[in-house]
């Protein structure tokens, strides 16, 4: 829940600020408990977003969801069949069903087709009377049929008992220009299990993940952000099928530009090949096991060359909503809130506010982690540090799912989603969450949620949104350190550091007093 009365924390700041700046403009002497004295230095008052910033930076919080899990698999080694050739059973060709739906396979081990839906295409692969399609576009997805060829008709069997049936309405299409001897080799080999006392079960470690940011809303450790940044509604079992997908493609590359000595396109098409008999062999026989998501949170790290997973803390989600939605059998972007817990004390937190409030023309501005990406938190990374973008509301927009978004001119880049939009008094009013895509021939329009959704769960949670003592001193702390009194500012930052010895930024302040009361 938001303050009481519509006052907010930083509505107070803006009115007590001069006060404090004028108390301690006034003691110039032997001071008063710890004001002017020795410790005073000029200090240039920054700018009111980057006062926000200040207060604000050690509750915006870098998040990352790691996903792993075991692929187990058969040992496997390629022969030569001649089942893909070009004979007379050769699935190569074009067939077309009565109502139109046409596929075309070709030698080098690709296919594409059309039917009342669109146009699809992808990798196909043959073992035995099983035919694998790599569906890669418009979308990822891996269908096996049982085949048979008698003439020209091709039949096609799914488990689930539906038959296709399809007639030959063009020849076979190599496709292989120059090299095309090696791709039909390649496109001739058969996968088959290893058995025997050589065979073995292959494990490979399985990784993936996503990052994004989210800050801090309580001092007793609950945390707002995107749900689509914790992964919510993900098949995990297919993500990290696309990243085993991943590792296999990569491997394959280093195998064929090692032992084929051909032009780069030809090699292109042998690892395409192998890669979609490989998938089509370990959907058959292999499984994902072992499956375990992690969420992590982050709110900077006092040094670099720190490894970033032992500073960590742990969250678990306690409300969460689906990213997307259908809405009239069309996906569009739901309510994308999660809500999450850490197991921490006295935190600093953002203050929320009412993104109803918010005009048109309004200037904002977004924190986050934009450019921070998985493999960069598993190893050690310099020093975490938020950044900023502003803009302005440049409309209101209503989804299909009947929520009303904050669009804005302000930079939303990858690794933003869920980090807090500020209006400019310093109240978090949305969640920064997506943007256009480029390919629209639409640039720099990006959309938050507001947060309102997020303050929806927090009710529900019974989770009030007040700032703790910690916080109040750390502000406090800040304000006396712009109005120039090093000595009183490196005492209450001292405070904050016993209240809450993880603050990432307390000690930077003492430091800079130091190295301003010494050079003064």
């Amino acid at each position: 829940m938001t303050a009481q009365d519509g006052i907010s924390r930083r509505t107070v700041l803006k009115g007590t600020a001069p006060l404090l700046a004028a108390s301690v403009a006034g003691c110039t002497g032997g001071g008063f408990g710890g004001f002017g004295g020795s410790g005073q230095v000029d200090i240039e008052r920054p700018g009111i977003v980057t006062q926000i910033v200040e207060r604000d930076k050690a509750a915006v919080l870098h998040i990352f969801t790691s996903v792993t899990g075991e692929a187990v698999y058969p040992s496997f080694e390629f022969v030569q069949s001649g089942q893909a050739g070009s004979g007379s059973n050769s699935i190569v060709g074009t067939w077309q069903t009565p109502s139109g739906e046409t596929l075309t396979f070709r030698q080098n081990g690709s296919f594409t087709g059309s039917s009342d839906e669109g146009q699809f295409q992808g990798l196909y692969s043959v073992s035995g009377s099983t035919l694998a399609l790599q569906i890669t576009a418009p979308q990822q997805l891996l269908v096996n049929f049982q085949f048979s060829i008698s003439g020209n008709t091709l039949t096609l069997n799914l488990p689930s008992g539906e038959s296709f049936q399809y007639q030959r309405v063009g020849g076979s299409d190599s496709g292989s220009g120059s090299g095309g001897d090696i791709l039909t080799d390649i496109a001739n080999l058969q996968i088959q299990r290893v058995t025997g006392g050589s065979g073995q079960i292959l494990r490979r470690e399985v990784r993936t993940g996503g990052s994004g940011s989210g800050s801090i809303v309580s001092s007793d450790g609950y945390v707002m952000t995107n749900a689509h940044v914790v992964m919510t509604g993900h098949n995990l079992q297919q993500d990290l099928f696309r990243s085993l997908a991943g590792n296999l493609q990569q491997e394959i590359v280093s195998d064929v530009s090692t032992y084929y000595e051909i032009p780069r396109a030809q090699q292109e098409q042998i690892v395409q090949i192998l890669l979609g008999k490989v998938l089509n062999y370990f959907s058959q026989n292999g499984q994902i096991t072992g499956i375990n998501k992690d969420i992590f949170v982050l709110n900077g790290i006092a040094s670099s060359g720190s490894d970033l997973r032992i500073n960590a803390w742990p969250a678990q989600v306690r409300r969460e909503d689906d990213y997307l939605v259908e809405v009239g059998g069309q996906p569009t972007w739901g309510r994308d809130v999660a809500i999450l817990k850490v197991e921490e004390s006295n935190l600093p937190t953002v203050t929320l506010g009412d993104a109803n409030d918010l005009d048109v023309g309004e200037e904002i501005f977004i924190v986050g982690y934009p450019g921070t990406g998985l493999d960069e938190l598993f190893r050690p990374a310099e020093t975490l540090e938020p950044s900023v973008s502003q803009g302005s509301v440049s409309a209101r927009r209503t989804l299909a799912t009947g929520i009303e978004t904050i669009q804005t001119d302000a930079a939303i880049n990858k690794g933003n989603s869920g980090g807090p939009v500020y209006n400019m008094d310093g109240e978090v009013i949305g969640l920064a969450t997506f943007g256009q895509s480029t390919n629209q021939g639409i640039d720099n329009i990006k959309f938050a949620l507001p947060v309102n959704l997020a303050i929806n769960f927090l009710n529900e949670l019974n989770v009030e949104n007040t700032p703790g003592e910690m916080d109040q001193r750390y502000e406090q702390a800040l304000e006396t350190f712009w109005n120039g009194n090093c000595d009183r500012a490196t005492g209450l930052f001292e405070e904050v550091l016993a209240m809450y010895p993880g603050h990432p930024y307390a000690q930077d302040y003492i430091n800079e007093c130091t190295t301003l009361t010494s050079s003064s």
